[in-house]
């Protein structure tokens, strides 16, 4: 009976294991494969109109996944999605080549670069296969995590570009990091909040576009184009042209601009910083690349604050910076001891013992262009409504007018000086609109490797509907003005009456 009893449990494990090679052959892609796409603009048939746009919106970014292969299609128009074939989101099918685009394939979200006005805001990527949270994703490029919630991930660029990672999981950065290219942010899974999709990354660029003002811009030829050039299909970007040893140039600032001045109480501090791209060909390193005074060079600062490195040097740069990406200079500016006293600070870069960023063959800037004026004032009479720092491209600044526009909801950051507080998820558009029909149809494929319960097709991402913008408001104005003029009409009767 015992030797039965072991024959079995050994036929049994030996079928177990056949069925775990078969699954991982199933995921397994066809490495012969060659890479192709199908034009940009040509979405699966049926899914919608898109947009024919050849244009790179972001040139020189890395692929958001970190290995090859990597497919892109439709997730609710591929095999097993709501609007698909029927089968499997592992069907090999979704896991070949050519590429093809769904950036404005149908969905109900305001869209003004899609054909019909509304659309998928991004573009669906499918890692190697279908295994959930194994493959890792990256940021395409150097930049602030500007907001994290329940299945979005946010990277903004210094040049406010922001790129969304939607689905992830085991995310690994936190609010405000700092992040690299190539960096690692979290795994592609099928997180949604709590209800699962496909195993996939939704990725969007969200970027000012001229004619269309802040807008999600077409994402497909820009994941060419950096798929190209992880993969060596094509010879990566070239490196810049040799130019000045040392440069940088202006990037933001958290202080205010020369032509405001950032009045404080007498004797007080007030920490900010500047952030500035190498431009030259030398690699930045902390204790080697500092801010100094300028106006004349190394003069000592009567506004130094108590974290300055040296009297004449507010701050090292905050980290390495190789030529093409951005370092920040933080430090505090001290108001004069005396109320109504204003002094004002010029500041250069400098490597320390080789040279000034502004001497004559380097890149700039000059040591007359970056100024902070301050002034003590009494606390009484402080003016607290200095005006907030040039927008980085950080988050989105509450200006407290108006409603929300329902469709399109964009998560909002504190404007803090490099302080982001985490909020609820409101996601990227993918996240807060009314989803399309299509999302009550998935059909259910099986469990991927490495993922627990039932995992559904489709990328439609349902929510409840909002209600209409209440006008209840309106209508009370309106009558509160047609109350005021029968008052006064009233009143300038009485007054009539009194003068005859």
């Amino acid at each position: 009976m015992n030797r039965l009893s072991s024959s079995v449990l050994s036929t049994a494990r030996a079928a177990i294991a056949l069925g775990f090679a078969l699954g991982a052959a199933a995921y397994a892609p066809d490495a012969s494969a060659q890479f192709s796409y199908r034009p940009a603009g040509e979405l699966t048939s049926g899914s919608g109109r898109g947009r024919v746009d050849n244009t790179v919106y972001a040139p020189g970014i890395r692929y958001p996944i970190q290995n090859a292969p990597s497919y892109l299609n439709s997730q609710v128009w591929g095999v097993g999605g709501g609007s698909g074939p029927a089968g499997s989101q592992c069907d090999a099918r979704n896991y070949s080549f050519p590429w093809r685009d769904n950036y404005c394939e149908s969905r109900s979200w305001d869209m003004p670069m899609c054909p019909s006005g509304t659309g998928h805001q991004g573009q669906d990527i499918r890692a190697a296969n279908c295994m959930n949270n194994v493959h890792n994703c990256v940021a395409v490029t150097d930049g602030t995590i500007t907001n994290i919630g329940s299945y979005s991930v946010y990277l903004t660029a210094a040049d406010g570009t922001r790129y969304d990672y939607l689905h992830m999981g085991s995310v690994s950065v936190s609010m405000g990091q700092r992040v690299t290219r190539g960096q690692v942010l979290g795994r592609v899974s099928n997180a949604f909040g709590g209800t699962p999709t496909t195993v996939h990354l939704h990725f969007n660029i969200r970027k000012t576009v001229s004619g269309f003002g802040s807008v999600y811009a077409p994402t497909y030829m820009s994941l060419v184009r950096a798929y190209e050039a992880l993969t060596g299909s094509m010879p990566p970007p070239p490196p810049p042209p040799a130019g000045p040893r040392f440069g940088a140039m202006f990037v933001m600032q958290s202080f205010p601009f020369a032509s405001t001045t950032l009045n404080l109480p007498a004797s007080s501090e007030q920490r900010g910083y500047f952030e500035f791209r190498n431009i030259g060909t030398d690699t930045w390193r902390p204790g080697e690349v500092f801010m100094a005074t300028s106006q004349p060079r190394d003069r000592v600062s009567s506004a130094r604050g108590s974290d300055w490195t040296s009297a004449a040097r507010p701050a090292t740069v905050d980290r390495v910076v190789a030529p093409g990406a951005t370092g920040r200079f933080t430090f505090s500016l001290r108001a004069p001891s005396t109320v109504g006293v204003e002094t004002s600070e010029y500041f250069g870069l400098v490597r320390e013992g080789v040279a000034w960023f502004s001497d004559t063959g380097q890149g700039g800037p000059a040591d007359n262009v970056l100024q902070v004026r301050v002034r003590a004032v009494s606390a009484a009479v402080m003016d607290s409504g200095v005006p907030l720092p040039p927008d980085s491209g950080v988050g989105v600044r509450d200006t407290g007018v108006g409603v929300p526009d329902t469709g399109v909801e964009e998560d909002v950051v504190t404007p803090e000086f490099d302080v982001f507080e985490p909020v609820d998820d409101v996601g990227s558009i993918e996240d807060s609109g009314v989803g399309p029909a299509e999302d009550s149809g998935r059909r259910p494929g099986p469990t991927p490797p490495g993922g627990g319960g039932v995992t559904m097709g489709g990328c439609g991402c349902v929510v409840p509907a909002r209600s209409p913008r209440d006008s209840r408001g309106g209508a009370m104005i309106a009558l509160a003005a047609v109350g005021l003029v029968a008052v006064g009409r009233r009143r300038a009767s009485r007054e009539s009456l009194r003068s005859r």
